[in-house]
């Protein structure tokens, strides 16, 4: 759990840090909070509880992007294009440093009760 919880950490962090940057307010302490605030700690709670890859990607990334857009008032269409981007990036940056690490990459929990 510590290693996908790192690997998410370093693929949320990367993904916030290039969405601000590409935006003309640059990079902010704000800008971290509204960003990688809900997506890490959607992440952690879902590696957390199933202790593999592909469900705390997907169900990571999809309720970060959820808390955010409901945080900053953004209900719009563009959202959905926003969670895709998420959902990629995050995603192929979460799994190569699995790999790189050499953590097997789970598609199903093992955690028991």
């Amino acid at each position: 759990m510590t290693r996908l919880a790192l690997a998410g950490t370093v693929a949320i962090v990367v993904f916030a840090t290039v969405g601000q940057l590409s935006h003309e307010d640059g990079v902010s302490a704000g800008g971290y909070l509204a960003d990688v605030l809900p997506l890490l700690g959607c992440w952690l709670a879902v590696a957390w509880w199933t202790r593999s890859f592909v469900p705390t990607w997907l169900a990571g990334v999809t309720g970060g992007i959820g808390i955010r857009m409901v945080v900053l008032g953004h209900y719009r269409w563009s959202e959905l294009s926003f969670l895709a981007v998420a959902l990629a990036f995050v995603g192929a940056v979460a799994f190569a440093c699995c790999r790189l690490a050499g953590i097997p990459v789970r598609t199903s929990s093992t955690r028991r009760s």
